[in-house]
Parts: C-alpha cells; sequence; structure tokens
C-alpha cells in the first residue's frame, strides 16, 4: 500500500510538472524551434554522453575495488538507467547492485553501498558546482538554498560513510543493536555487514582521490553535453546556462515523481531556462522536451543492449530489486 501511495503521489507530481512546463507554450513556436535547430551537436552530444557513462563505469569500478570489469561496469550502469527510465519507484540503482552481484565476485549489499557513495559524490559535486556559478546567476530564486540543504545534507552523509569506512566494527555493532529489537532482524545481519564491507574503498588516500577525481570529471563532462544540446537551439547560449541546468536538474530530480521524471524534468529546465537567462517560454520547452528525449533514447538503448548482454529481463529485475526510500534492497534468495 505505501509503495502504491509512493507511485500515485510521484505520478500526480509529474503531471502537474507537466501542465506547468507547457503553459502558456505555443504548438506551432515549438514545431518551428524544433524545425531550425541545428542537430549536427547531437553527434558530439553523444559522443560526450557516452564519454560521461564511461566515467560513471571507472568511478564504479574504483568503488568495487576494481572487483568487476570496466565494460561489465559500463553496460550494468547503462542498465540502471534504463531500469529508473521504465520502472517506477528508482530501481535503477538497486538493480545495478543486482546484476552486479550476479557475477558472484561481490555481493549485491556490498555493491548496493558503493552505489550509496555515488549518490552522495554526485550531490556533492552538483552543490560545489552550484556554489560557483550561483554568485554570477541572477534570480536565482530558492536554487541557493536547495544547494545549501542538498550540500548539507550530502556532507552529513559523506561523513557517516566514512565513519562506517573507517571503523566498521563500531556500525556492525550499533546496526545489530538495532537488528536485535526489530522482529527477524537477524536474518539481515549479514547484509549488514555486506553493506558496511563495501565502504572498504574509501579508506585508501589514492583511490579516494582518484575517485573524487573521476566524479569532477563526470560532472564536467555532463556540463559539456548540456552546452552542446543548448548550442543545438541557440546561436550563442549564455555562459552560465549550461552549468546552472546542471545543477537545477539534479536538485530537481531528487523530488518524487513518475518514471524518467517525466513533467518534472521539463518543469525544472523550463523555468531554470526562463527565470535567470531570459529564454522565451517556448524555446525554453523545445530545449527540454529535446534534451530529455535525447538523454531517455540513449539511456533505454544501450540499457537494453546492457541487459541482452547479461541474458536479463526487466521483469527479472522488478521482481527482485525493492527500494525503501532510494537506498534499501531486499533480495530474493532463489537463484537463477
Amino acid at each position: 500500500m505505501k509503495k502504491q501511495w509512493q507511485l500515485y503521489i510521484g505520478l500526480l507530481i509529474s503531471v502537474v510538472a507537466l501542465v506547468l512546463a507547457v503553459r502558456q507554450v505555443d504548438p506551432a513556436q515549438i514545431v518551428e524551434t524544433l524545425a531550425r535547430a541545428e542537430y549536427i551537436y547531437l553527434l558530439p552530444a553523444f559522443v560526450v554522453f557516452e564519454a560521461c557513462m564511461l566515467a560513471r563505469a571507472f568511478r564504479w569500478r574504483l568503488l568495487l575495488e576494481e572487483r568487476a570489469s570496466l565494460i561489465s561496469c559500463f553496460w550494468i550502469t547503462n542498465i540502471g538507467y534504463l531500469v529508473s527510465n521504465v520502472l517506477p519507484f528508482r530501481l535503477g540503482d538497486p538493480a545495478r547492485a543486482l546484476v552486479i552481484g550476479r557475477q558472484g565476485r561481490v555481493s549485491p549489499a556490498a555493491a548496493l553501498s558503493t552505489v550509496v557513495v555515488e549518490r552522495v559524490l554526485d550531490m556533492l559535486s552538483i552543490v560545489a558546482l552550484l556554489a560557483v556559478v550561483a554568485p554570477f546567476v541572477g534570480e536565482v530564486g530558492d536554487t541557493a538554498l536547495a544547494g545549501i540543504v542538498g550540500g548539507g545534507m550530502g556532507v552529513i552523509a559523506l561523513l557517516v560513510l566514512l565513519a562506517l569506512a573507517f571503523r566498521p566494527s563500531w556500525g556492525k555493532a550499533l546496526g545489530r543493536c538495532f537488528l536485535r529489537r526489530v522482529p527477524n532482524g537477524e536474518r539481515w545481519e549479514e547484509t549488514l555487514d555486506s553493506l558496511i564491507d563495501g565502504l572498504a574503498p574509501l579508506r585508501s588516500g589514492r583511490r579516494g582521490m582518484a575517485i573524487l577525481a573521476c566524479s569532477a570529471l563526470v560532472w564536467a563532462l555532463v556540463v559539456i553535453f548540456y552546452w552542446m544540446m543548448l548550442r543545438a537551439f541557440m546561436l550563442r547560449p549564455p555562459i552560465l546556462a549550461a552549468p546552472f541546468l546542471v545543477c537545477v536538474l539534479g536538485l530537481g530530480m531528487a523530488i518524487p515523481s513518475s518514471p524518467g521524471a517525466i513533467g518534472l524534468f521539463h518543469a525544472v529546465a523550463r523555468y531554470g531556462l526562463t527565470i535567470p537567462f531570459d529564454v522565451s517560454v517556448d524555446l525554453a520547452v523545445a530545449i527540454a522536451f529535446a534534451i530529455h528525449t535525447y538523454q531517455y533514447i540513449l539511456g533505454c538503448t544501450f540499457g537494453l543492449i546492457g541487459l541482452g548482454r547479461e541474458s536479463l529481463s526487466l521483469g527479472w529485475l522488478r521482481a527482485r530489486a525493492v527500494v525503501e526510500g532510494e537506498t534499501a534492497l531486499q533480495l530474493d534468495e532463489e537463484t537463477m
């Protein structure tokens, strides 16, 4: 029942956001804008998009202590994006942990802990980028406040993860104290141990620096991708439009929505362009739909290739990946 309400709320938010996104839009202007776009920029944007996915895969491999090949991490990362695009409850991250766990070199619980670290690093990267960009952007509204709140939560989460990484025995002891007060909590003790053990890469200074460098590269490539998409529709995109759009979308996607963030993405992108940069409503909406559609097609296409490579189906993943909030994972004990 709780999951159903989460789904309904997400769908409602997406519908309202989509209405806000297309409000006062002239369909004829949208069609004309799309017709005049310089689609040649989609080719380098594609290269940058896949380079970004490769950088994400490399960072994940570092977090997994190189217990999986780079090519496996790449395709499984794409599978995660596919799952989040087409299934509710943002199952992409636990789905990645399940798929990598099938290889037998790392447990799904340990893999999930690395995914949590990724999300924290992404949030901190977005906030750091926003701190650089926001002072030079007018009419940012509540974006700066959202960045401060998100950054504070990200720093707290990172400190907790580092504490668990450097003092795993403390985390395991505290976890067991809690689980013993929960009905049938004993069966989760092994999963808890695996989750905490998955944070071990954070104890290595050299590996940690490499992970931070990868995070910086990932978001630099995201900014370049967005600039290329803006350039396809604007002769001279505002210099800060791409990084600011990346920030507001990164923060906005934390709001519950439908699979693929349909509606929410478009509303955030529209107001992220019209308010601070005076981009016309019709042009901003056309850009929002173009970016979302292009990302969606690329994510789903490469995700399907990844599923074929792993000989899996969406049904198998959906049956076994269950999200509690955004970080909990329940595993089916049956073997394939």
